[in-house]
């Protein structure tokens, strides 16, 4: 079956735990990490001026073994 998506899958490798955070994160600003990736990237490369948002605070290491949903 042929992928259904525009471009083909990126992938990038990060910790567990700093992945967990972010997720929390990005539902906190009602995003979602592709999302979230994407701008930077777009930041990065100099298409725009603005950063994507991020919350108030910081987000505090998880619990070990505690898995963002």
């Amino acid at each position: 079956m042929p992928s259904q998506h525009r471009y083909p899958a990126a992938i990038y490798r990060t910790d567990p735990g700093l992945r967990n955070r972010a997720k929390v994160a990005v539902r906190q600003v009602d995003s979602d990490l592709n999302s979230h990736i994407v701008a930077f990237l777009r930041w990065l490369v100099h298409d725009t001026d603005a950063l994507p948002p991020r919350p108030s605070r910081p987000i505090p290491p998880l619990e070990p073994g505690h898995q963002a949903p």
